[in-house]
């Protein structure tokens, strides 16, 4: 696993680069109008995705929607801090040292939703902003795309510039129709006739791709594979928020990782990347 991580961590990092880029003093007013232009596709965009994840799942669905970006501006932390959570109206709100560096944050918890607002300087009145977002029940599962873009447009209102990602983790199959994995990494099942049979990875990952075939038209771009994970990176047309990689562009990708504490292959749907532990 630590090739994945390790993947996991430059595609992290390539995104922050490109937030960063993105949202330096040269930053136009059409760039601004683009990422206004971002908050309500994310909605769309998390539909879209929900639509993909429900009918690979089984069972609970954990969803997570993330606004990162850059915020220059002159007010202090402090400042910054309370202005946003004003803004979004949380009045939990605490600091911690982190790395020796100051974060303040901001939380909401409801019966259906999680928020965290996170927010640290970078100096000279530069600001980094992390809203997270995540769904308690099913029914804050359905509610999370309108909640991605009120809370986007909320952080946008201020002249915080920042991107959109989200990420769906749910149990590709019932415990007791999951396969058993080997030492080897090649899973079992059963046959009809009562014999097992078995399964790699690859064979199972390409089931739940075929599963997404069918409601996106997907372009493969990137892939990992190790013994217990499948890891793979789309192009899709009818997802328009992207990120570069390689000097194409990405909207999606699937993950499936066999859970040894379960004993089930968990699914990871994450656009444009997965950027949450799988």
């Amino acid at each position: 696993m630590r090739k994945l991580w390790g993947i996991i961590a430059m595609v992290i990092v390539a995104g922050a680069i490109m937030i960063k880029t993105l949202n330096g003093p040269g930053t136009t007013a059409s760039a601004i109008a683009a990422y206004s232009s971002e908050a309500e596709l994310s909605r769309m965009q998390l539909e879209k995705i929900l639509a993909v994840g429900k009918s690979m799942t089984q069972g609970e669905i954990r969803g997570t929607v993330k606004w990162q970006g850059e915020w220059l501006t002159e007010l202090s932390l402090e400042e910054a801090a309370k202005l946003l959570a004003d803004r979004l109206g949380w009045l939990d709100r605490y600091a911690e040292q982190v790395h020796d560096r100051e974060v303040l944050y901001a939380e909401s918890v409801t019966e259906e939703i999680h928020g965290k607002l996170a927010i640290l300087s970078h100096g000279d009145g530069l600001y980094y902003v992390v809203l997270r977002l995540e769904n308690q029940t099913l029914m804050g599962l359905e509610q999370l795309a309108e909640y991605s873009v009120k809370y986007g447009e909320m952080l946008l209102a201020e002249g915080v510039r920042i991107k959109w990602n989200a990420a769906l983790q749910g149990a590709s199959m019932e415990a007791d129709d999951a396969p058993i994995l080997s030492q080897t990494g090649v899973s079992t099942s059963i046959s009809q006739e009562g014999e097992p049979q078995a399964m790699s990875v690859t064979v199972a990952f390409d089931a739940i791709e075929s599963s997404a075939k069918k409601r996106l038209k997907l372009h493969q771009v990137e892939s990992f594979e190790d013994e217990r994970t499948v890891s793979r990176s789309y192009a899709v047309e009818e997802l328009p928020i992207r990120v570069q990689s390689a000097g194409q562009d990405i909207s999606l990708q699937l993950a499936l990782h066999w859970n040894t504490e379960t004993e089930r292959y968990d699914i990871s749907i994450g656009s444009p990347l997965l950027t949450v532990e799988y």
